[in-house]
């Protein structure tokens, strides 16, 4: 039996040498049996945050230092980092580092000294707001994909107003914002916090920054009131909050609907650069251009085809005046259908006037007047009926003659010819600088020098 075992049955042999690891683990048995956890309040005087991310610190006081660890799952909710010559409050576990027979103390919490109240406050109404559902995703909106008006609720003193206002003119010039000025710590900082909010609020901005730089938790503490709180989770505007550094953490940011690690985050949060917003408009209107360019082809070809489709005014007289001879021998066709069947009927009737002259002469007086009428109405209706379609006719050669639209102003083109059959000129391309062209006007011609070409 060693005498690590022994030890542990409190059999303890003096005479029995121990071995090194034997006398640490023995140590570090009596430490935690006796000690489990020991609450120590003591300067920071050395301090290293490994790549793990746990910390190795000494803390120290007037006459003693002792080494301590706190390991990344605790020192993640501290909500602070803490830095050389902090005076802090650690609740740990009293133990020894076997390896090296070390005393050191393994930390559980850790808090600035003095600050418990604070703490315990900050915890108390986190838990308080969360069961609530204060910080609730489904109340985060999402920030405008266009801003161009922001307001800035910030001291007009902070330092963190010029890392703002670096950022703007840096990367979002084109951003107008205005600052509502607010005390950010100290007695009626909250109030001041609150009112500045409300006023920005009522102003229209597509969103609203709230900023400060680091601090102690004292100096944050204005950002943990539950009014202001509150307030930023009632903000109608989006709503960015940025306090502080990155490891600086208050309830303003989690009642916020975006969190910043920090005021100059803030502002490449809340909108896209100007370089990025000038490239997507270069690239819509170039878009737009494709676009436009081919529905000007789509109608341009629609026009070629309706173009296509097009009776000239030569043919359409031609139609009409080949309707206009049909018409005419259907009369003509009528009339003598007409005419031999009142033949037939008048030699009936004369057959009939010489069986029956004496009883039915007048009747058939009668009757061959009523015949005769008859024929001039029908003759007389056809007639009307195919000059009103004939005047209807020369009414659109008259609207379609190349005479109405020389008569508007117009004129056409030709190379000059004796013969008036020169070649027409559709193009500035068909007529060089210098060269004679004939125009042709309502009432005449022009002979015209071409001085100048310009394309339109």
């Amino acid at each position: 039996m060693s005498n690590f075992l022994k030890c542990k049955t409190g059999m303890i042999e003096s005479k029995t040498p121990f071995s090194v690891s034997e006398l640490s683990a023995y140590l570090n048995q009596i430490l935690r049996s006796n000690l489990p956890v020991a609450k120590v309040v003591g300067e920071i005087s050395q301090l290293t945050r490994a790549s793990s991310g746990h910390w190795y610190l000494t803390l120290k006081d007037n006459s003693a230092q002792i080494k301590a660890v706190m390991f990344r799952q605790r020192n993640v909710l501290v909500g602070f980092v803490p830095q050389l010559g902090d005076q802090v409050e650690i609740l740990a576990q009293v133990s020894v580092y076997e390896p090296r027979g070390d005393l050191q103390l393994t930390i559980e919490t850790l808090k600035r000294a003095g600050q418990g109240s604070l703490f315990e406050q900050f915890v108390k109404l986190k838990e308080k707001l969360t069961a609530e559902g204060l910080f609730d995703a489904e109340h985060k909106r999402p920030l405008p994909q266009y801003v161009f008006r922001v307001g800035v609720i910030t001291s007009l003193q902070a330092a963190a107003l010029a890392d703002i206002r670096r950022a703007l003119q840096r990367r979002v010039p084109h951003i107008q914002y205005h600052v509502h000025h607010t005390l950010v710590q100290g007695e009626g900082a909250a109030t001041a916090i609150v009112k500045a909010l409300r006023d920005a609020d009522a102003q229209g901005y597509d969103v609203l920054i709230l900023a400060r730089g680091g601090g102690s938790l004292e100096d944050l503490w204005s950002f943990n009131e539950e009014a202001v709180v509150r307030q930023v989770h009632a903000c109608e505007t989006p709503i960015v909050v940025g306090v502080g550094h990155e490891s600086d953490f208050t309830l303003a940011e989690l009642a916020a609907d975006l969190r910043a690690a920090t005021p100059t985050a803030a502002v490449e949060l809340i909108s896209r650069s100007t370089a990025e917003l000038l490239g997507e408009v270069e690239y819509r209107y170039e878009r737009m251009q494709v676009m436009w360019n081919r529905q000007m082809q789509r109608l341009a070809q629609k026009v070629d085809r309706a173009e296509m489709g097009l009776v000239t005014p030569d043919k359409y007289v031609e139609r009409l005046g080949q309707r206009t001879d049909n018409a005419w021998g259907l009369l003509r066709q009528n009339m003598n259908n007409l005419v031999d069947r009142c033949s037939r009927s008048h030699a009936q009737t004369a057959q009939s006037l010489r069986r029956h002259v004496a009883q039915n002469l007048r009747d058939l007086s009668s009757d061959l007047q009523s015949h005769t009428l008859q024929l001039q109405s029908l003759r007389h209706k056809v007639e009307q009926r195919e000059d009103l379609r004939l005047q209807k006719a020369e009414a659109v050669l008259q609207a379609l003659s190349p005479q109405r639209n020389l008569e508007k102003g117009y004129a056409f083109m030709q190379v000059p010819s004796t013969d008036g059959s020169g070649k027409v000129v559709a193009s500035i391309a068909q007529a060089a600088v210098g060269s004679m062209l004939e125009a042709t006007l309502a009432d005449g011609k022009l002979t015209l020098e071409v001085q100048e070409k310009r394309a339109s």
